[in-house]
C-alpha cells in the first residue's frame, strides 16, 4: 500500500488554501530523557495507554489528570466533550458539548489544542463545541484543573488540552463503518427538517442580496415547507493511517492522518419555552413542542512530526472540521406576546415553527519546534493560525394562532417579529503563539522563561428580515402546513398582504433597513512567564512561578439596543503566583499542595450588546460586565496499588472576587443577561477516585473507574452593587436574598465504569465497559424581579460498549447510549413551587461498527 499517495492526498484536502502556521504540542513522549525526578524513561510506549497515563501522574511535579484514548476506546467514547466527563468533577452541559468542572461553567473554563488556544465555533460560548473533536484523532485530554504560569490566566476551573496523536508505531492503514440509531427518532412515523441543506450538510444557503431584496421583493430560495425525511438512521465513516520515513543517518519522519464523516438524527417531544410570573402564572409555555435534530460532522487532521536528531524536532499540524445543525421546532401552547388571552388555551392555541440551520468552518494550523541547543539549554517554540466561519443561514420563524372551537388558524398580531427570516455570520481569525526556554542547573534546578502571545480578530454581521403582516388580526386565515401559501414574491408585490423590514426600518422607505446589525472584535493579548522547579531532595520537588498577563479588547458595535453604535475598550493587566509542591511520601504514595491566582473574562457575546434570540430564551450582552479574580489552592493526596490502578483524594478551595453570573432580566420571557453580581464568592469541594483492578488472572481482567465530587459554592448577591455598575440594565434582585449558590454547580457528581477485558489466542481482545454518569441538581440562571432561580434538575447516564479486536485486522462494536432514558427538566423555581420550564427525554439508542486494519 503506498501511504505516501495517501498522505499527500489527505495534506491536499486539510491545508488547501490554508496558511501554515505553529503551535505548541505537548511532549509527554516517552523518548529517552532525563527527568528533574532522577528517572530516565526508555524506548517508545504509547501515550495514550492507561499505564503510560497513570505513571506519568505519578512522577509530575504538576497536578495533572488525564483520560487516554485506550481507555476512551474501550468505553467506545466518540467525542471529546464525552471523554472529559470521564474526569473526576466534570459535567457535560445538556444540550451542548460545553463543559462545566468543578461546578464552573464555559467561560470559567479554557481549550488548547496542543498546548495553544483555539477559538468557539459558536459566539455564545468561549470554548470550543468539544463534541465536534472526535477521540480516534487524539492521543489523551489533559484536564489541567491545578494553574501552572505556562497556561493563560483566564481560567478558574480547569484548562482542557486536547493533544492529537504523533504517530511513533508501524504503518498501518485503517477503515471504520458504523450506524446506529435514535429510538426516539427512528420510532417518529413522520420525519421533518428544513427546506435547503443537504445531507452532507455541504451545501451553504445564501443570503439574497440587497438589490435583489429592493429590486425584486421576495425572493428567497427556500421553501418554507417542511421536508419528510426517510430511514432517520446515523452512520459513520473514517479512515486513519500512520507511517515513518527513515531520512538520513538519524532523521525520521512519522505521519498521522485522520478523515471521517458522521452524521445524528435526533427527536425531541415535551415541554418548553416557559417562563412564569411569580403570581398570575405562565408569561408563555409551549406544553406541546416537538424538535427534529440533524447533525453533520466532517473532519481531516493531518500531522507530521519531522525529527531531525536526538537534539531537533519539528512538528506540523492541519486540522480541518466542518460541522451543521439543523433544528426543526413545532411549538404549541400559550404566549402573551402573540395572543394575550385564554392562558389554559381551552380555544386558542398558539402555533409557532421555527427552522435553525447552522454551519461551522474552523481550521486548525500548527507549527513547533523543540530544540537541545547544549546539555542544559532546551528552546521550545510554537505558532499557531485558526480560522473560523461561523453561519446562521436562513433561520426561519412562523406564527399562527390555533381557532380549535373554527377550526382554523391565523396570523398572531401585527408584530413584524413574529414571521422572519433570519441570517447571521462570524468570522474570527486568531493568530497564537508561545517561545520558551528550558535551563537545567545541575541535577536538582530547572528554570522555565517564556513568552505567549494572541491576535484575535472577530466580525459579526446579523440581518433579521421581518415579514410584517398586514391583514388585520383575525381577517386572514392560513394554512399552518404551508406558509409559503401566503409568503410568496406575487402576495409582496400585489401589496396589501406583507411587508419586507428590518430592525431599522421598511426596507421600501428606510435608506438604512439593509445595515446589518454588527460588532467586530481585536483581542491583543501579552504575556511573559517564569517557572522554577527545585528538587529538595528524592521526596520533596516544589515549582513556584510567576505570569504577567496583559489583555486588550476593543469591541465597536451597532445594534438595535444601540442603533447610534458605541466602543467597549478593555485593558487589564494581572499578575498571576503559583506554586506546586510534591512530597513523596514513597514509592507507591504522594501528597501535593498547589496554589494560585487566575481570573475570569466574560465571553464576547457577553459584553458585545446583542440579543441573541432562541425560543427557551434570549441572551443579550452586557458592556458593563469585566473579569473576576480567582484565588485557588488544591490539596491532594495519590496513592498507586499497581501499574493501573491509581487512588486519590483531593480537597480544593476558590475564593472569587466580583464573580460573574447569568440572571434573569425583566421580560416577558425568560431573556438572560450577565453581570458581577457580588462583590466575592466561594468554591469548596472534595474529589475522590479509584483505577482498580478487581480481578486479575491470566487472560481475564475485570476492573473499575470510579470517581466522584462533592461541591458546596456560594455567592453574594448585592443589588446596590448591580444598579451601581450597570448602566442599561435596572436589575432588582428577589426580596431579602443576599447568597445564593454558583450558578451552573452541582453539588455532586459522580462516574462509574465497570469494565470486563478479556484476551484469547494470538493478540485477540474483547472489551466490555459499562458507564454510569450522575449529575445533581444545578442553577441555569439567577432569578430576579421576585422570580426563581432557573434549575436543571439532577441527570443520569448509563451506556455500554462491548469491543472486539482479531489478530486478523478486524473489529467490531456494539454500543448502547442513554439507556434508561430519564426527562432532562429545567423548572423555574418560585415560592409557590417548582414550575417546569422545559422537559423531554433525548432518547436511548443502540448502534454497531466494523472496522479493518491493515
Amino acid at each position: 500500500m503506498n501511504f505516501r499517495k495517501i498522505s499527500i492526498a489527505v495534506l491536499f484536502l486539510t491545508s488547501t488554501g490554508a496558511v501554515m502556521y505553529a503551535q505548541e504540542t505537548k511532549t509527554d513522549s516517552s523518548k529517552s530523557e532525563k527527568k528533574i525526578e532522577g528517572v530516565v524513561i526508555k524506548g517508545t510506549t504509547k501515550k495514550g495507554a492507561e499505564s503510560n497515563i497513570i505513571g506519568l501522574q505519578k512522577k509530575s511535579v504538576e497536578v495533572i489528570e488525564r483520560v487516554g484514548s485506550v481507555q476512551l476506546e474501550k468505553q467506545g467514547v466518540g467525542d471529546v466533550s464525552v471523554a472529559v466527563t470521564k474526569a473526576t468533577g466534570s459535567q457535560k452541559q445538556e444540550g451542548s458539548g460545553q463543559i462545566f468542572i468543578r461546578g464552573l461553567g464555559d467561560r470559567n473554563n479554557s481549550t488548547t489544542i496542543n498546548g495553544l488556544q483555539v477559538p468557539s465555533n459558536d459566539p455564545l460560548y468561549k470554548n470550543i463545541d468539544l463534541s465536534i473533536i472526535k477521540t480516534d484523532m487524539i492521543d489523551f485530554i489533559g484536564l489541567e484543573k491545578v494553574y501552572n504560569p505556562r497556561i493563560w490566566g483566564d481560567m478558574s476551573g480547569a484548562n482542557v488540552d486536547i493533544v492529537t496523536k504523533v504517530y511513533t508505531g508501524k504503518p498501518y492503514f485503517k477503515v471504520n463503518l458504523g450506524s446506529s440509531v435514535n429510538f426516539n427518532a427512528v420510532q417518529k412515523n413522520n420525519y421533518f427538517l428544513q427546506d435547503g441543506p443537504n445531507y452532507f450538510g455541504t451545501k451553504m444557503l445564501e443570503k439574497p442580496s440587497k438589490n435583489a431584496v429592493l429590486n425584486r421583493g421576495y425572493v428567497f430560495k427556500t421553501s418554507l415547507q417542511n421536508q419528510e425525511i426517510s430511514n432517520p438512521i446515523n452512520s459513520n465513516l473514517s479512515f486513519d493511517f500512520g507511517t515513518n520515513f527513515k531520512i538520513g543517518e538519524q532523521g525520521k519522519l512519522s505521519i498521522f492522518g485522520y478523515g471521517g464523516f458522521d452524521n445524528s438524527y435526533d427527536y425531541f417531544q415535551g415541554i418548553t419555552g416557559g417562563s412564569f410570573d411569580t403570581t398570575t402564572g405562565p408569561n408563555k409555555i409551549y406544553n406541546n413542542s416537538e424538535e427534529f435534530k440533524y447533525t453533520t460532522n466532517s473532519t481531516g487532521l493531518l500531522n507530521v512530526n519531522y525529527k531531525i536528531n536526538s537534539n531537533h524536532n519539528i512538528n506540523i499540524s492541519s486540522n480541518y472540521i466542518h460541522t451543521t445543525e439543523q433544528k426543526l421546532g413545532n411549538y404549541n401552547g400559550y404566549n402573551r406576546d402573540y395572543y394575550d388571552v385564554d392562558v389554559a388555551q381551552e380555544r386558542f392555541t398558539t402555533q409557532l415553527r421555527r427552522a435553525t440551520y447552522k454551519t461551522n468552518d474552523l481550521l486548525v494550523n500548527q507549527l513547533k519546534g523543540e530544540h537541545k541547543i547544549t546539555e542544559p539549554l532546551k528552546i521550545s517554540w510554537n505558532l499557531g493560525y485558526n480560522r473560523l466561519d461561523s453561519r446562521r443561514p436562513d433561520r426561519q420563524q412562523n406564527v399562527t394562532i390555533l381557532d380549535k372551537v373554527q377550526n382554523y388558524s391565523f396570523f398572531a398580531s401585527s408584530n413584524p417579529g413574529a414571521n422572519n427570516r433570519y441570517y447571521d455570520r462570524l468570522l474570527e481569525n486568531d493568530f497564537v503563539g508561545d517561545i520558551h526556554a528550558d535551563y537545567k542547573l545541575g541535577e536538582s534546578t530547572k528554570i522555565t522563561l517564556g513568552y505567549s502571545g494572541r491576535y484575535k480578530d472577530s466580525d459579526f454581521k446579523a440581518t433579521q428580515y421581518n415579514l410584517r403582516v398586514l391583514p388585520v388580526q383575525g381577517t386572514y386565515f392560513v394554512d399552518p402546513n404551508n406558509y409559503d401559501s401566503f409568503f410568496n414574491n406575487t402576495n409582496y408585490q400585489a401589496g396589501g398582504f406583507f411587508d419586507i423590514v428590518t430592525f431599522r426600518g421598511d426596507i421600501k422607505s428606510s435608506s438604512t433597513a439593509f445595515v446589518p446589525q454588527a460588532f467586530t472584535s481585536e483581542i491583543m493579548n501579552n504575556a511573559g512567564y517564569v517557572n522554577v522547579d527545585y528538587k529538595f531532595s528524592e521526596k520533596l520537588t516544589a515549582q513556584v512561578g510567576v505570569r504577567y498577563d496583559n489583555l486588550k479588547q476593543e469591541i465597536l458595535y451597532n445594534t438595535t439596543l444601540y442603533p447610534d453604535g458605541g466602543k467597549v475598550n478593555k485593558d487589564y493587566s494581572k499578575i498571576l503566583p503559583a506554586f506546586n509542591l510534591k512530597y513523596s511520601v514513597n514509592d507507591k504514595h504522594n501528597l501535593r499542595l498547589a496554589g494560585s491566582k487566575t481570573y475570569t473574562t466574560p465571553l464576547l457575546l457577553e459584553v458585545a450588546p446583542f440579543e441573541y434570540e432562541d425560543i427557551d430564551e434570549s441572551s443579550i450582552g452586557n458592556r458593563d460586565a469585566y473579569l473576576a479574580d480567582n484565588y485557588n489552592v488544591d490539596l491532594k493526596w495519590e496513592w498507586f496499588p499497581k501499574k493501573n490502578e491509581l487512588i486519590s483524594l483531593t480537597a480544593f478551595g476558590k475564593y472569587i472576587e466580583n464573580p460573574l453570573a447569568r440572571i434573569v432580566i425583566a421580560s416577558s420571557s425568560n431573556s438572560v443577561s450577565f453581570l458581577n453580581i457580588g462583590d466575592t464568592g466561594r468554591v469548596l469541594g472534595l474529589e475522590a477516585e479509584i483505577r482498580k483492578d478487581i480481578y486479575d488472572s491470566g487472560k481475564t481482567r475485570l476492573y473499575t473507574f470510579v470517581n466522584g465530587t462533592y461541591l458546596n459554592t456560594e455567592q453574594d448577591l448585592d443589588e446596590a452593587k448591580v444598579r451601581r455598575e450597570n448602566t442599561k440594565f435596572a436589575v432588582t434582585l428577589n426580596d431579602g436574598v443576599t447568597k445564593d449558590k454558583i450558578q451552573g454547580a452541582s453539588e455532586f457528581l459522580a462516574n462509574a465504569n465497570l469494565g470486563l477485558e478479556q484476551k484469547w489466542g494470538n493478540k485477540n481482545t474483547a472489551d466490555l465497559v459499562v458507564s454510569y454518569s450522575y449529575i445533581s441538581d444545578n442553577i441555569y440562571a439567577i432569578g430576579t424581579q421576585n422570580k426563581g432561580n432557573l434549575l436543571d434538575k439532577a441527570f443520569s447516564t448509563l451506556d455500554t460498549t462491548l469491543k472486539i479486536k482479531l489478530a486478523s485486522g478486524m473489529g467490531f462494536s456494539l454500543s448502547g447510549r442513554n439507556l434508561i432514558n430519564p426527562y432532562f427538566t429545567r423548572v423555574q423555581d418560585n415560592k409557590i413551587g417548582e414550575q417546569i420550564t422545559r422537559k423531554y427525554k433525548r432518547g436511548a439508542g443502540i448502534g454497531a461498527s466494523v472496522s479493518y486494519e491493515f
